[in-house]
């Protein structure tokens, strides 16, 4: 299923900036989605941050993305189902069409390199952040800190650290009393009010150092995603289950078309790790199709074709049942579907194994060589219990 979205277009002046209406192949199920804010400083990447990993624009045509005229949702469908909303420059929190409480998360994205416009640009995102928090204390607040492929290394963590602090500096000094209509139960004459606010958004703000040219952008998606999954504990919990009974080193749960982390087991994972995972993730699916697999042969010949329409007579017969409810990936899966698996010897003996999972997810798993080629068939039997396992939690969920 390919993600649902709109490409930008160029307006007139001064048109409206309420959202347009996305086709949608599941119809009007925007209630079910995680909705997620991307706001920003003009051209400082916003499009391409939801473009080049949940679209799949190569970053190469990122210099021709036109500027953001309207709000634009991209629908996208993976364990959770998301839309994420890009925003015009000028975007003002009174142009939504829909309650604010409704958003999981807000994304403010800053261009690491126009660091002329860093104090506007903060402010504008600390009175953003302000003003969502006073109306739904729940909303999760990350900045992506994007073009960083731009500066050097050494000035690359200067700006970063710099950024943080200055944000921090405008959460503690901002004129809390002027947004007082947005709270009107809380005491901002309070100083332990106004200190309990500040303490909280100073903690709650998740930063991250982005580019389209590597895979830190994904890596931030990553966060933004774990922290919007209710289910997250629980498939954790999974994977580090799975992780110690096939004597793995980590196990990481990818979505397949945009390459975002979406668990781990958390044993001795660092970022180094994580990027070294992903990018060999992105390798290998850059080929995928030269591994498509073989259509399944049936006893009889014929593709399986007979026991499909044998199963489309018996619903017609009315022996086959349809069950109420919303329906997941999991009821539009083929249980005989070969499912992509691969495994790559790094050296000197550390093997990364890969399974596809379900028809969005994938399973890579690092472990020491001997470990696989001594337990690989233990290894791909804890693999049914974990894909069960989360297709449980996912029907619960």
């Amino acid at each position: 299923m390919a993600p649902n979205g709109t490409t930008p277009t160029a307006t007139a002046s001064g048109e409206s900036s309420k959202p347009r209406t996305v086709a949608s192949g599941k119809g009007s199920d925007d209630a079910h989605r995680q909705k997620i804010l991307v706001v920003g400083w003009r051209k400082a990447g916003k499009t391409s941050c939801i473009k080049t990993v949940f679209q799949q624009v190569p970053a190469r045509e990122v210099p021709y993305f036109g500027v953001t005229q309207k709000i634009e949702r991209v629908n996208y469908d993976s364990i959770v189902p998301l839309q994420i909303w890009d925003t015009p420059s000028n975007f003002e929190l009174d142009q939504l069409d829909v309650p604010l409480s409704t958003f999981s998360t807000i994304v403010y994205v800053l261009d690491m390199q126009q660091d002329d416009s860093y104090h506007e640009s903060i402010l504008k995102f600390v009175h953003l952040m302000v003003r969502a928090y006073l109306v739904n204390p729940n909303l999760r607040f990350s900045m992506f800190i994007h073009k960083a492929e731009v500066l050097s290394e050494d000035y690359r963590g200067e700006n970063y650290a710099e950024i943080q602090r200055a944000t921090s500096e405008e959460i503690e000094d901002f004129p809390y009393k002027t947004l007082q209509t947005f709270a009107p139960n809380l005491d901002f004459d309070d100083p332990s009010t106004i200190s309990m606010i500040i303490n909280q958004l100073i903690s709650d703000v998740k930063f991250s150092m982005t580019s389209v040219h590597d895979v830190s952008l994904r890596d931030a998606w990553s966060k933004v995603i774990q922290g919007s999954m209710e289910m997250l504990a629980a498939v954790e919990s999974l994977l580090l289950d799975f992780t110690s009974h096939s004597s793995a080193d980590n196990s990481f749960l990818f979505d397949i078309r945009s390459g975002v982390i979406l668990a781990t087991d958390n044993r001795h994972r660092t970022d180094d790790l994580s990027e070294q995972v992903t990018e060999y993730l992105s390798s290998f699916l850059q080929f995928r199709e030269l591994y498509k697999p073989l259509t399944l042969q049936k006893a009889n010949g014929v593709n399986g074709r007979g026991d499909k329409q044998a199963e489309t007579n018996a619903q017609e017969d009315g022996e086959g049942e349809e069950e109420d409810g919303p329906r997941g990936w999991w009821d539009e899966e083929d249980p005989d579907e070969p499912w992509m698996t691969q495994s790559t010897r790094l050296l000197p003996n550390t093997t990364l194994s890969l399974w596809q999972f379900t028809p969005y997810l994938a399973l890579v798993v690092l472990l020491r060589t001997e470990t696989w080629q001594a337990r690989r068939g233990t290894i791909e039997y804890n693999l049914t219990f974990l894909r069960q396992g989360v297709r449980e939690i996912l029907q619960v969920m």
